[in-house]
């Protein structure tokens, strides 16, 4: 079960900063700003709001 939810801002270490599309087990579908559409793994993107910087 993911902590993220569909239409949630994140962030990623590599892709920088993006919506989740979609959610399949451990695994985001995420639009990146500047990456386009990704699927990476949940536990690799942290909420936008949770970022120390």
């Amino acid at each position: 079960m993911s902590s993220h939810t569909v239409g949630e801002r994140v962030f990623h270490q590599k892709f920088g900063y993006g919506a989740i599309t979609a959610i399949e087990g451990d695994k985001l579908e995420i639009a990146f700003e500047k990456a386009g559409p990704k699927k990476v793994v949940a536990r690799f993107v942290t909420g936008a709001g949770d970022i120390p910087f």
